[in-house]
């Protein structure tokens, strides 16, 4: 596997507004603010023990800054490629959201709606640049080898589309995709597939331990997997756990600790976990802190895997070959023998979503379910279609962060593990 970090560029003058007020920038080549330049230099620290590869930037200077704040410690130099700038928005440079929706109504409407769509006026077409950026990381990947990790610094709009892009995203989640400054997000390239999977999505550890605050009228979901156990890697053989009632091992425990530690300071309205004492024992902690009682919810237990329910990959592989083969390469294809399918672990999540829209408007509610249950929430939270699931990285203790925004979901953080450290 090729390692792939993509990093947004620190905060410049014109990155100081949110919401209407916030400013298109595209390629108006502004430099690094004082604060961006900290927020550079922080990602360069956080990156400092990684074995990087080679260092890419976009060609304006608040991206050439932040890569060499980040490539100094490594002794690289930063290649520019041209194909990582900004988009251009022609007539719309420089002006404030509000400012172009009463100039262009019509066209800004259009475009908040699908921005793949609308050509900008006097600008580049957001197509345009989806195409050429993920042409550019294409060939970029193509020069370098397994076990190579490569870091690339770029804009808000190219690493939303590299995001959809790299995981053949439906091209409305564009919106979806939250990017802050001087995020991380780490994808992985199986040269043999030619298929990207990604491990985090902005991750910002290294600058905010914090939460992004919570806006508006949605509720907001903290998914969290559940702590390692006896049959998780890393402890043994991998097994096929589904309804077996394991408890966490001591790692585990520990692992919930943590999530006790990072979770706290969130204001939480409610807890939801699987009924299986692995999700229970994850999240028992954090429920202690809040004094918030732990409720479950069938729709979150695990995956009924039936007669593969305690085998390894490799007894499965042996006892049902061609079930198991297209387990590995079409996973929504399956359904195990005297269990479930992904379907219908879909169904009954989609059930439990309608239920935390109506109870818990404008509230944080966090969710401790399994790696299955998690992926296939993803899926469906990003309209993504069941045979992705393999290419959504959901580590043991590791949450999620999503937000009801009108008709779409927001995500905020995929598989964030940075309270494990050190474990």
């Amino acid at each position: 596997m090729i390692r792939l970090i993509v990093v947004r560029h620190g905060r410049t003058a014109l990155n100081t507004g949110e919401g209407m007020d916030e400013r298109f920038r595209g390629t108006i080549d502004a430099p690094l603010a004082p604060d961006g330049l900290e927020q550079a230099r922080a990602t360069g620290r956080r990156l400092a023990g990684r074995p990087l590869t080679a260092v890419y930037s976009s060609p304006l200077l608040r991206a050439r800054s932040t890569a060499e704040a980040i490539a100094g410690p490594h002794g690289l130099p930063v290649r520019v490629l041209p194909g990582l700038s900004s988009m251009s928005f022609g007539q719309w440079a420089g002006l404030s959201h509000a400012d172009v929706a009463r100039q262009w109504p019509d066209v800004y409407a259009a475009w908040r709606r699908d921005p793949l769509g609308v050509p900008i006026p006097g600008g580049e077409s957001v197509a345009d640049l989806r195409d050429r950026a993920l042409a550019t990381v294409r060939d970029v990947t193509a020069r370098h080898a397994p076990g190579e990790t490569l870091l690339v610094v770029t804009h808000q709009a190219v690493t939303r589309l590299l995001a959809c892009g790299l995981l053949d995203m439906p091209t409305t989640a564009y919106w979806q995709v939250r990017q802050d400054l001087c995020n991380l997000s780490t994808y992985l390239y199986d040269a043999d597939s030619r298929r990207f999977s990604v491990e985090t999505l902005n991750d910002t550890c290294h600058l905010d331990l914090e939460l992004p605050p919570h806006r508006g009228p949605g509720v907001r979901i903290i998914l969290v997997r559940h702590g390692q156990t006896a049959w998780n890697p890393g402890a043994g053989p991998e097994r096929f756990r589904g309804r077996t009632d394991l408890p966490l091992d001591a790692t585990g425990e520990a692992q919930a600790e943590r999530v006790a530690r990072r979770l706290a300071p969130a204001s939480i309205a409610a807890i939801y976990a699987s009924p299986l004492q692995r999700a229970r024992q994850t999240v028992a902690p954090l429920a202690a802190r809040l004094g918030l009682p732990v409720q479950s919810h069938e729709g979150l237990t695990d995956i009924n895997y039936g007669l593969w329910q305690g085998l390894t990959h490799a007894e499965a592989a042996t006892a049902y070959p061609e079930l198991h083969r297209l387990w590995r390469t079409r996973p929504d294809q399956v359904r195990f023998p005297d269990g479930e399918s992904l379907a219908d672990v879909r169904d009954r999540l989609r059930t439990l979503l309608g239920q935390l829209a109506e109870v818990h408007p404008g509230q944080t509610v966090v969710l401790v379910g399994h790696q299955i249950v998690n992926k296939v929430l993803v899926c469906a939270l990003l309209d993504l279609e069941l045979d992705q699931i393999g290419r959504i990285g959901q580590e043991p203790a590791a949450f999620n962060v999503f937000v009801r925004q009108r008709d779409r979901w927001d995500v905020l953080r995929l598989n964030d593990c940075c309270h494990l450290a050190g474990l």
